[in-house]
């Protein structure tokens, strides 16, 4: 091994575990999307392994030794694992199973969640509760989850939202009425009391301070009396609400902001609730209520985010290890003339010009990588391949300038690119596999 593959190698690990620290210390991200393995909770965790994945291996799995398999092989997984990047996008569909929490404590994100599906269009009422003891979720008013947990209440500077949220996005499609938040924990007793108590004709309770009717003439009114009045983006009122009026989201942008205050400032304990009547399918997480960032939630969607994260970190793990694996592999060949820079400069700059369309699904960056492997082809068959995956990628990033966005809107656009450059990496490996094939068969009747 020669000491410039070792140099080589050495600058692969580097680059990755480089990489997975910024993932841990960044996330969650809030600016365009270069790629995503998670599609539903806005946590991108491939974006900042794409150059390292790029440098040392999409311009390389060509490189293969005669009876040699490990880089077309490793390139065919990595595109496979790339190509998995909407499977939870895809698989979770109605019914939505609520989930209610927040971050207690100064660790990570804890919520409860429903493992019974609220119907479809027909209203339900969700609250969630912590004393400082337990996190406690109620589905019209019986309680449906519960979990241990301790500690003080996250605290932000950032606003309360209703319907939507940010960075996740993460909106809800449907009505939302009589929206209520309280810094004690309610009891269950009191939660199915409030059920069938509208807000316009009771007096505030103790403990409340935010409280939304949604009723015509003061639609984003605090009837808490801590003036905690909201703004409508693009939420439009209905007369038919749950009690009253109530305001109905579309889904894709509308959401509600309350500015940030000390009231909303909930410390030791909480209750959130509000009824709900989702319309249609929906995927993912869907906010009812949602103080930026995590610091108390409460989600007509999402229950199902721990068995699917668990699938998404297994996920992002093989991808790490196969990377890892391209690491060895290359510090043990010889150096070659080709140099490594043109596709990862050609990536960057294209994935600069897709941020700048996102969140439409343009795939420039994985189209200039596919046209540069399709000119530096060494074979014929290779290049109309890749030139065909080429006019592919372009048709489809014209197409999504155009306007047709073919990717979630919360998304950025990083499922779309991941599935391409996983498309560009199978392809590749077995391009690179069918290559090696050709050879042996060659050397072993020039032998005979």
């Amino acid at each position: 091994m020669t000491r410039k593959a070792r140099l080589r190698g050495s600058a692969g690990v580097v680059l990755l575990l480089g990489a997975a620290f910024a993932i841990v210390q960044w996330e969650p991200w809030h600016g365009p999307i270069i790629l995503t393995l998670s599609t539903d909770h806005g946590v991108h965790l491939a974006d900042l392994l794409a150059v390292p994945l790029l440098a040392l291996a999409v311009f390389r799995v060509r490189e293969r030794p005669s009876g040699r398999w490990a880089l077309p092989a490793s390139a065919f997984l990595l595109g496979a694992l790339l190509l998995l990047a909407p499977v939870d996008g895809t698989t979770r569909r109605e019914p939505l199973l609520a989930a209610g929490g927040g971050t207690f404590g100064g660790g990570d994100p804890e919520h409860a969640d429903a493992s019974r599906a609220a119907p479809a269009n027909r209203w339900s009422h969700l609250a969630v509760t912590y004393d400082g003891h337990s996190l406690r979720l109620y589905a019209n008013g019986s309680e449906v989850s519960s979990r241990s947990v301790t500690g003080g209440i996250k605290s932000t500077g950032d606003p309360l939202w209703i319907g939507g949220n940010h960075p996740y996005g993460e909106y809800f499609r449907g009505l939302i009425d009589e929206v209520r938040v309280y810094n004690r924990a309610l009891g269950s007793s009191e939660v199915r009391a409030e059920m069938s108590m509208p807000i316009a004709s009771s007096r505030a309770p103790a403990g409340l301070v935010g409280a939304y009717a949604f009723d015509k003439g003061s639609v984003t009114a605090d009837a808490s009396g801590h003036h905690n009045e909201g703004a409508i983006a693009g939420a439009t009122w209905t007369p038919h609400g749950r009690f009253g009026g109530a305001l109905r989201f579309n889904g894709d942008g509308d959401m509600v902001r309350i500015p940030a205050s000390r009231s909303l400032d909930l410390r030791h304990a909480m209750t959130l609730s509000a009824w709900n009547l989702p319309q249609g399918s929906q995927a993912g997480w869907r906010t009812i209520l949602h103080r930026q960032t995590d610091a108390y939630f409460l989600d007509a969607g999402g229950g199902s985010y721990e068995a699917l994260g668990a699938v998404d970190d297994a996920r992002a793990a093989l991808l790490a290890g196969v990377a890892l694996w391209f690491c060895l592999i290359l510090a043990g060949r010889q150096a070659d003339k080709r140099s490594w820079w043109p596709p990862v400069a050609l990536f960057l700059a294209g994935s600069l010009v897709d941020a700048a369309f996102a969140p439409a699904g343009t795939l420039v960056g994985p189209t200039l990588v596919a046209a540069w492997f399709a000119l530096t082809a060494s074979r014929r068959a290779e290049a109309v391949a890749l030139y065909a995956v080429t006019t592919v990628f372009a048709g489809v990033t014209l197409a999504s300038a155009a306007g047709a966005v073919l990717d979630p809107a919360r998304d950025d656009g990083g499922v779309a690119r991941s599935v391409a450059l996983g498309t560009l990496l199978v392809v590749a490996g077995l391009l690179a596999a069918r290559g090696d094939g050709a050879t042996r068969t060659r050397v072993t009747r020039t032998q005979q």
